[in-house]
């Protein structure tokens, strides 16, 4: 009995330090360039709201530029923001443009992203 429980504590720091996490999977970049704008997450005062049917006035960005996010459906800009930050996810190939350093409210998912 003793050696099954002890066998379950290893597996489980097994399975706990084999499995990172999204965020220890981010590093931040000073650039980027994507191949596809996926969802725009805007927050303001504690109410946020995700769009999905976007496109973005660039597909390359460094720290200090302005960007735009606009809707494909009516062709309407949803928002434009200065990019404080930049993560890149290296096991997704994914990247997260934030209007705050660190963790953002408001920020913009690309997808097909290079440093």
């Amino acid at each position: 009995m003793a050696r099954i429980r002890l066998s379950r504590h290893i597996l489980l720091a097994l399975f706990a330090l084999t499995l990172p996490s999204v965020a220890s999977a981010q590093v931040e970049v000073s650039s980027a360039q994507w191949t596809s704008a996926k969802t725009f997450k805007f927050c303001n005062e504690g109410n946020c709201e995700t769009f999905r049917d976007i496109k973005l006035s660039s597909d390359t960005i460094a720290l200090g530029q302005n960007i735009s996010v606009i809707n494909t459906q009516n062709g309407e800009t949803v928002s434009s923001f200065l990019v404080k930050s930049i993560k890149y996810g290296r096991q997704v190939k994914m990247c997260w443009l934030g209007d705050s350093e660190g963790q953002s409210g408001t920020y913009i998912t690309v997808g097909g992203c290079k440093m």
